[in-house]
């Protein structure tokens, strides 16, 4: 059993990740390709089966949705199903994600609001699906936000070569306007707004959500792992700018870790959700916190 539906209450927002997939035993390197065993070993203070003492991690791909007061916002929807991508263990896909969203009880018509951290193609795909041959929106009466520098760095022709992701998961939503387009760092209405945190791409951004208590974080790639808090010098395979990368990520963690702000990894593994604590000199942990009662597990 995966436990692929969860829930937390910050302020007056229920969070909830709707998981796509969950792979345990993978080698660091195979996503950070610096990382040795010891650097996953060094975040002693790790959460149980998010990595193991052989080195290897588990690795999430997941989509947070954000509720208060009726709305419904989705954050960065995964992969998808049935795109053609180049890595093996995201093409043709054939998973029930939206399945999982529904029964967790939303429904993709009233999604109000998509907002993407970043365009990389496990970060859009579930906002289009094929219907009699072609690529439609999923959410049709939501508003999805594009950071424009972001939108621009994936229109990019060399972005494009292997894996299409503008084709197959942008295009069809800017084709049915619905689309909005915002420089970072810009504030979104209802309580949100973007932080710019660039490096892993050019337009990379973070979403600040106001909760009435402390604030909500949802970090996007800044992060890929809760290891790289105890090793913030270790960069993603993807990033487009290391060095810019791992600036942006040392200030988050510094930042955030004094905020007192609930942060939702992206990509975090088993237990998302929780908080930044320095631990040592330019190194931080992360402590999860409590999920809600009633939570839904399911097959992965």
């Amino acid at each position: 059993m995966s436990e692929t539906t969860q829930r937390w209450q910050v302020g007056d927002v229920t969070l909830t990740a709707i998981v796509e997939a969950e792979t345990p035993g993978i080698p660091a390197a195979l996503f950070f390709p610096d990382a040795t065993a010891d650097d996953v070993r060094s975040a002693t203070w790790i959460d149980p089966g998010v990595a193991e003492p052989d080195g290897t991690i588990t690795f999430r791909v997941q989509a947070f949705v954000i509720e208060r007061d009726g709305s419904t916002v989705l954050v960065d929807p995964c992969v998808g199903n049935a795109k053609r991508r180049s890595l093996p263990f995201w093409n043709d896909l054939s998973l029930p994600w939206l399945e999982r969203f529904r029964d967790a009880g939303f429904d993709p018509a009233t999604v109000d609001m998509v907002v993407h951290t970043h365009l990389h193609e496990d970060h859009v795909g579930w906002d289009t699906h094929l219907s009699h041959g072609e690529w439609v929106p999923t959410f049709s009466n939501a508003i999805h936000v594009y950071v424009d520098e972001e939108l621009e760095f994936a229109k990019r022709p060399d972005r494009r070569q292997s894996d299409d992701p503008y084709a197959d998961s942008i295009a069809p939503i800017l084709h049915s306007r619905l689309d909005r387009v915002v420089a970072n760092g810009s504030p979104l209405g209802e309580g949100l707004s973007l932080m710019a945190t660039p490096g892993h791409t050019p337009g990379h951004a973070s979403l600040i959500v106001t909760t009435g208590a402390e604030p909500l974080v949802v970090s996007g790639d800044l992060l890929h792992h809760q290891f790289q808090l105890s090793a913030p010098r270790i960069a993603e395979i993807a990033d487009y700018d290391i060095v810019q990368a791992i600036a942006t990520r040392r200030a988050f963690l510094d930042e955030h870790s004094r905020s007192g702000a609930v942060v939702a990894g992206t990509h975090f593994a088993i237990a998302p959700v929780g908080r930044i604590e320095p631990d040592g000199p330019a190194a931080w942990k992360f402590a999860s916190v409590p999920q809600l009662s009633g939570r839904t597990d399911t097959d992965g």
